[in-house]
């Protein structure tokens, strides 16, 4: 699964363009540029454009990408869950502890996620506001033509557990059968 324009926005509206190579915190080993992309490849002075900003997004972005699909076995991520978690992962850097190694329903997901919020100790209005609109993302129902392409793409299984997959995920099987039935007609 890859991360949709939403959840680009989403991590593009917090971690903010910077064009110029800047150090947020002095002591930080590394500089940092464009939307968050922080190593060794960023030097003192160095500029970049927008387009260059992207593409490094997009570049660092795959790594939460990956690390967010290792749990898709377990928990069948939606789209609007998918970006989420991403974009926490992006910020946090990994989703294993709010996961508890996948041991949490998604409802345990999303109240535990507003609780990163903290730098230092202190409350950060950045980070509330950033959980915010990642809780309220990963709790958002996807478009029901989204649940039907993936069932048509195999993300909810074949037969019976397509239907117990479905039917646990809050989704009326047989509504969602009909619309997979009818844009397999339409193609």
């Amino acid at each position: 699964m890859k991360v949709s324009d939403t959840g680009l926005d989403l991590i593009k509206s917090f971690e903010g363009l910077r064009l110029t190579a800047y150090k947020p915190v002095k002591s930080e080993t590394y500089y940092t540029i464009g939307f968050g992309h922080y190593g060794p490849d960023v030097l003192p002075g160095m500029h970049i454009t927008y387009e260059q900003a992207l593409d490094l997004l997009r570049k660092d972005v795959q790594k939460y990408e990956t690390h967010v699909s290792l749990s898709d076995p377990v928990y069948h991520w939606t789209q609007n869950e998918f970006d989420a978690l991403v974009s926490f992962a992006f910020n946090v850097g990994s989703i294993t502890q709010l996961t508890a190694k996948n041991t949490r329903t998604k409802a345990q997901i999303a109240a535990k996620m507003l609780l990163y919020v903290k730098g230092s100790g202190k409350t950060l209005p950045g980070l509330v506001k950033r959980r915010i609109k990642e809780h309220d993302l990963f709790t958002s129902a996807p478009d029901m033509r989204q649940i039907a392409l993936e069932v048509i793409d195999g993300k909810w299984g074949n037969g019976a557990e397509r239907r117990e997959r479905l039917t646990a995920a809050g989704y009326d099987y047989k509504s969602v059968q009909a619309l997979v039935n009818k844009i397999l007609k339409e193609r």
